[in-house]
């Protein structure tokens, strides 16, 4: 009887061990390595192949009243954006219009959609008069690439497109952004540098690497992990191929144009608000409908 406990114990701790095994494997492995996949991997993940990107046509903007030119460019040797360049049809300038052009806009998308998800507010820029600089950001639609980032990769490939419009005297005062969540920090990081924008909107920007890994396990409802930043971050780095710098307040440079926020103003908002300068920044609640979100986007950069 005692040789039979004894045997009864040791399968009991094996058994225990195992267990304890499977939960640590699956908390700090297969947890967070799918969810990095699933959250952050662009949409058709399983399906993409760099090396048969759809063509960049117009068909897209069919329903637009403007003149359409389509182009691709490098942002980095592995990723290639798929952009286009947008100005108003002849027939729609109106005769108070000075010039022909009011001004040139680029906008960004939330990393979750694609260009398409833009046109509502790139026809409401058109028919202001605006040019607008638009483009499938990496790892969506179009454009290449597995991964998003919290913002950096994608400020870096905002300044290649901007170096490509210049080039083309695509860069028409005022020039200015409106970037939606990774596309709103790639636009804030972008406007850091002297000269790039001379305003921008932006539309819940996650600001901080922290921040982006908190809003984005906070809306996916993700279990409980230990230590869920450094997890998280450390499958994200490992499966995309990505080393983005760990952004904080601390190191944040802000943008040098005045800019608008459209967020809940929470301790990390209110923070990089000082940061900046209050009289450089402004923040306000994200309107409740698109078209209340366009009329203030509007209102803003004619100021």
């Amino acid at each position: 009887m005692a040789k039979m406990s004894q045997n009864v114990k040791e399968i009991l701790q094996i058994v225990a061990f195992v267990v304890v095994v499977g939960i640590l494997v699956a908390a700090f492995v297969a947890y967070p390595l799918s969810r990095t996949k699933a959250y952050l991997g662009r949409i058709d993940l399983n399906t993409f192949s760099a090396d048969s990107l759809p063509a960049n046509d117009i068909s897209a903007f069919a329903g637009l009243n403007a003149t359409v030119d389509t182009f691709r460019v490098e942002a980095d040797g592995l990723t290639t954006l798929a952009c286009a360049w947008l100005t108003p049809a002849p027939d729609t300038l109106s005769p108070e219009h000075t010039r022909p052009l009011r001004g040139s806009v680029v906008l960004l998308h939330d990393e979750r959609a694609d260009r398409n998800s833009l046109l509502g507010l790139a026809s409401a820029f058109l028919d202001s008069g605006w040019a607008v600089s638009l483009y499938d950001q990496r790892a969506s639609g179009l454009s290449s690439a597995g991964y998003h980032s919290d913002g950096e990769y994608e400020a870096s490939d905002l300044n290649e497109l901007i170096a490509h419009l210049r080039i083309r005297d695509r860069v028409i005062r005022p020039f200015v952004a409106v970037g939606f969540r990774a596309g709103a920090d790639a636009a804030l990081l972008s406007a850091a540098e002297e000269d790039h924008f001379d305003a921008v909107v932006a539309v819940r920007p996650y600001l901080t690497t922290g921040r982006w890994l908190d809003q984005l396990m906070a809306e996916h409802d993700m279990y409980w992990i230990p230590f869920p930043r450094s997890i998280f971050k450390f499958w994200y780095e490992l499966r995309s191929g990505y080393a983005p710098e760990y952004r904080s307040l601390a190191t944040i440079r802000p943008p040098v144009c005045r800019a608008l926020i459209l967020d809940s103003e929470d301790q990390t908002v209110s923070e990089f608000v000082q940061i900046a300068g209050a009289n450089q920044i402004e923040v306000r609640a994200v309107p409740a409908d698109t078209a209340k979100l366009i009329e203030t986007m509007m209102a803003y950069l004619s100021l």
